[in-house]
């Protein structure tokens, strides 16, 4: 028999039971302190940017473009109003390319181009002379800022500074003025090489629309939305023949635009 007392030898499945035991507790305890926002993922937010042109009002705002409008109120409530027939027809090139001499700015119109004249016909001649516009509104009600009658529904196409308006609608419209205005920009487009029948185009002074038109009377008025204009009349107080925007009466101010009369009751 032996004399020695060592210490008992533990049970090795007693010892794993209460490691597993321990370890349990302790990953319930962890779990609890967890909040329920750190197990759920954050959403990815995504946005997307439409080009153009956005006016706000008293009771929120309008986004047009091309094809109509949307507009926002206070709630987040969106609708959309479609223009007619979708705004904007396509401008299908009729004919040969004008070439720049030929048209030239008078009261009846622009060379061929003559006022009252079919406007699918006039946009379809000035695409093959000058390719696309650089702007086109599409059909709207007009507001009178283009020579319009307010109401009238009216289409205003543009090559750089070279603004062409038509009333009516898709497929039933006429051509019923016209305006060259530097402010509407593209000064390097070759309309800007349009003349007046008698030599005038925008970029030349004062001085020289002076000289070009010494037969007939020039007055210089303040036009409510364009501002500071020439107007020229055939003889004092005779028809209104062209006018337009001017930097100021100085000879050496330019003139900044020429514009057919206003088609509003011409029409």
């Amino acid at each position: 028999m032996s004399g020695g007392g060592g210490a008992a030898q533990a049970n090795p499945w007693l010892v794993g039971l209460a490691v597993a035991v321990v370890l349990g507790a302790v990953s319930l305890i962890a779990f609890g302190f967890l909040s329920p926002d750190d197990n759920t993922a954050s959403p990815t937010s995504t946005s997307s940017t439409t080009s153009a042109t956005s006016t706000t009002g008293g009771e929120g705002s309008t986004t047009t473009d091309g094809e109509g409008s949307t507009t926002t109120d206070g709630s987040g409530t969106v609708t959309t109003t479609s223009l007619p027939d979708g705004g904007t027809p396509p401008i299908t090139p009729v004919g040969e390319a004008i070439p720049i001499a030929q048209l030239r700015m008078t009261v009846d119109g622009i060379g061929d181009l003559a006022l009252g004249d079919d406007g699918d016909e006039v946009l379809g001649r000035l695409a093959a002379t000058f390719g696309d516009p650089t702007q086109d509104r599409g059909f709207v009600v007009g507001s009178g800022s283009f020579g319009e009658c307010a109401g009238d529904t009216i289409r205003v196409v543009q090559w750089g500074p070279l603004g062409i308006v038509v009333k009516g609608e898709p497929a039933d419209s006429q051509f019923v003025s016209y305006r060259i205005d530097l402010r509407y920009g593209g000064i390097t487009s070759p309309t800007t090489d349009i003349q007046t029948q008698s030599g005038l185009r925008v970029s030349d002074n004062v001085g020289q629309m002076k000289d070009i038109y010494a037969g007939l009377s020039i007055e210089f008025v303040v036009d409510p939305d364009v501002g500071l204009v020439f107007e020229l009349h055939d003889g004092l107080g005779g028809e209104l023949l062209l006018w337009g925007p001017v930097e100021s009466q100085d000879d050496d101010a330019l003139v900044t635009g020429i514009y057919s009369p206003d088609s509003c009751g011409q029409f």
